[in-house]
Order: structure tokens, then C-alpha cells, then sequence
């Protein structure tokens, strides 16, 4: 038996070793002239390999139809298993992050490269593939390097993201071409654009607490790390959870923050132990001890104060608003040329949930993130990645005995 796996990502690659090792003539084919560059961006270059909390409630999809349970039955000891027999450890940083013991993406590359040399995939780079067609009862994919007939083929071609420059929907068009349909696309994992007068000044800034979203209706979402401040808008871990929100949901849309870091650990009066403070010593005094010097002018200009001031009354409850929830307007993200994720795909619907096998095409795979599934910051696109190549190898494996 022999497949064709179109995408040589980490969702292709896993695909791919799984079936060599299991006797499978593996054809992988990638466009760029080196299989798995795009693992090196992930995590920072330290490859956010999956996360220690893996509740269901870290994947998404755009029309519905989430493969629960096979994102379950790719647990941690399966995630071990798998990267063990590719002699990498695994270590837990902040948030839950799990990244190799390395803490670089290049020894993951690295290992996965060797390990599909030594099972004897063919690597067939620097091809574009235009055409997936129907050949007997197996398939043929047609390339700028030839014509392939296999058995099966595996579509592991990625999301939009880094760059986003298909032509048109790219490699979501091969299987569109034989009667399958793509949701809407649009990007997750990326920064924030705001609207605020303040942003050229404050670039460089950060403050450690939570960030909310927002709309007329309340908070729509939250998240606690670093935040970033830019020219355009903010970035950092807790920023890039709130992205998907920011497109999914129309409408008016703004961010809260607080200024002063770590809020959680202060005393739960805090807000009257600095209304107390505001009332007795100059406001200058009081927020230099209290946030970075580039919100010093920002909260003059917001409340028209003078630094020299006591700020007690209308004028102090002002402030401490600001200080505890400063709010700007959000505009979007910076789109898929940035963004680490991509949210859409080939409708799930139309895809065996257990198998991920086309229900309309039999013999046709599709794994990662060219499927309408995407999960949170933290590495739960690159767990999806494993989770799919394993379940896609078995089913291919169970069939091939």
C-alpha cells in the first residue's frame, strides 16, 4: 500500500512517520524545499508541543462538528509514547505549556527529519500540488514534479497563517475541486490592533494582570500574563486567547486592563488603600511607585490633572477606574500575515469524526489545521496536529492489514 501525504508540517510529518513504521509506502510532498520549517516558529523556536491541560474547552470550530473524542483519546501518555520513540523528553513551563527538554523547535525538526529517513518516507520538495484525481479505485496527485498514483492521500497542507500568500484558498481548493466546502477563515493566536491616541507613546510598555474583552453585552472573554504594548495595538500570551473572539463576534468591540501589575496578589482593599493615599499625597508621589512612567502622562491627558495635585473626589474615583480597568478600542488583529493560528477549514461535517476520513471521498485523509478545528494559545493547535496524524495512521494502518 502506498499514501500521499500533501503537507509536510507536523501534522504531515507525524502522518507520515506513523505509516512508514507501519510498512506504508509514504510519499510526503512539500511546497518549500525543506519539510517542517514551520515548526521552527512555533512557541517562540521552543515548540509548545501540547499542554497539560487538555480540556475540550481549548479546541474550536467555526461550523461545528469538533472530533471530541478523538482529541480525548489522544491523551498525555500518548503524547509521551510518541515523542519518546523520537528520544524527546518532555518539560512543563508557565501556563502548562509543554515543550521539549531542549526548549528548541529545531531538535523536534531535527528528530522527526532522522526518524523519516530511517522508516524510508520518499520526500518530494520544492513541489506544488495542482490536482488531486480520481484514478480506478485509488487516487493520483499531480504535481510540478510528476504524477503520483496511490492508494490514499493524506491533505496535511496547514492553515492560513504565516504570511497567508495562497493563491486564493490554496491547498483547501484540491479537495473544494471534488465537492467538499470550506468555512470562513479568519485569524486566531495574533495581536490586537486598538484605537487610542496613546499607543505611539506607550510602545515598549508591559503590565502583568488580566486583560478583558469586551462588548455591550459584558465580558466575552479573559485572560492573565504579560501584556505588550505597540504602535498599533497590544500583543503578548493572554492577547493572543482574546483573537478569535475579536472576529467571531461582530459588533463594537474594547479591552480592559489594569495598570499595576499583579493586582491578584495585593490586598483585596487595595482600591480603598489607594483612594486613602490619593487623598493625602501629591498624585505624582502616588503613581510613581505605582505604574510604569510612560502612564503617567497618559492619565494626565485622560483626566486633564496636573501632577502636582491631590487627587481626592470625583477626580480620584476617576483615576482608580482607570488604573483598575483602563479601556481601549479594538479595531482587529493584525491578520494572517502575523497570526499563529488560523480559525476555518474543510467543514468537519463532511469528515468521519473518529477516522477523519472524507465521507464523500473514501481514500481521503485530512489532518491539522486545514481542517475547521483550532485550538487556544498554548499549544493546543500543535496537540490537534498529533491528535489527528494518530488517528488518520490507524485507521490508514487498520485497513492496509
Amino acid at each position: 500500500m502506498n499514501v500521499g501525504i500533501i503537507g509536510g508540517g507536523p501534522s504531515g510529518m507525524a502522518t507520515a512517520l506513523l505509516l512508514a513504521r507501519g510498512g506504508v509506502q509514504v510519499f510526503l510532498f512539500e511546497k518549500k524545499d525543506r519539510v517542517g520549517k514551520k515548526l521552527l516558529a512555533t512557541g517562540n523556536g521552543r515548540c509548545n508541543l501540547s499542554n497539560v491541560d487538555l480540556d475540550l474547552s481549548h479546541f474550536h470550530s467555526v461550523a461545528g462538528g469538533l472530533p471530541e473524542e478523538l482529541i480525548a483519546a489522544f491523551d498525555h501518555r500518548r503524547l509521551r509514547e510518541f515523542f519518546a520513540s523520537l528520544n524527546i523528553d518532555i518539560v512543563r513551563e508557565s501556563r502548562g505549556k509543554l515543550y521539549p527538554v531542549t526548549l528548541k523547535a529545531s531538535s523536534v525538526l531535527n528528530a522527526l527529519r532522522m526518524a523519516l529517513e530511517e522508516a524510508g518516507v520518499v520526500l518530494i520538495t520544492s513541489a506544488h500540488v495542482s490536482e488531486i484525481k480520481k484514478r480506478g479505485g485509488a487516487w493520483e496527485i499531480v504535481s510540478t514534479l510528476g504524477n503520483y498514483p496511490v492508494d490514499g492521500v493524506v491533505l496535511a497542507s496547514g492553515g492560513k497563517t504565516f504570511g497567508g500568500k495562497r493563491e486564493e484558498k490554496g491547498s483547501y481548493q484540491l479537495l473544494e475541486a471534488l465537492g467538499h466546502h470550506s468555512t470562513a477563515f479568519f485569524p486566531s493566536i495574533a495581536a490586537l490592533t486598538l484605537n487610542s491616541p496613546h499607543l505611539r507613546g506607550l510602545s515598549g510598555t508591559k503590565v502583568v494582570g488580566r486583560v478583558r474583552l469586551m462588548n455591550d453585552s459584558g465580558e466575552l472573554i479573559s485572560s492573565t500574563g504579560e501584556i505588550l504594548w505597540a504602535a498599533d495595538g497590544i500583543s503578548g500570551p493572554p492577547v493572543l486567547d482574546l483573537a478569535r473572539k475579536v472576529h467571531e463576534i461582530p459588533g463594537r468591540k474594547w479591552v480592559e486592563f489594569p495598570l499595576i501589575n499583579h493586582l491578584e496578589q495585593l490586598p483585596e482593599n487595595y482600591r480603598e488603600i489607594l483612594a486613602e493615599r490619593l487623598e493625602k499625597r501629591p498624585l505624582e508621589e502616588v503613581l510613581t511607585g505605582l505604574v510604569d512612567k510612560k502612564w503617567l502622562s497618559v492619565l494626565r491627558r485622560e483626566l486633564e490633572l496636573d501632577g502636582e495635585d491631590v487627587a481626592g473626589g470625583e477626580a480620584a474615583e476617576a483615576l482608580l477606574a482607570l488604573l483598575f480597568a483602563f479601556p481601549m478600542e479594538v479595531t482587529g488583529t493584525r491578520g494572517f500575515e502575523s497570526a499563529q493560528g488560523s480559525c476555518g477549514g474543510l467543514a468537519m461535517g463532511e469528515f468521519h469524526p473518529h477516522s477523519l476520513e472524507s465521507k464523500l471521498l473514501p481514500g481521503i485523509y485530512a489532518t491539522g489545521e486545514v481542517l475547521d478545528v483550532d485550538g487556544d494559545c498554548g499549544g493546543y493547535n500543535l496537540h490537534f496536529a498529533w491528535a489527528s496524524a494518530h488517528a488518520v495512521a490507524e485507521e490508514i494502518l487498520s485497513k492496509s492489514l
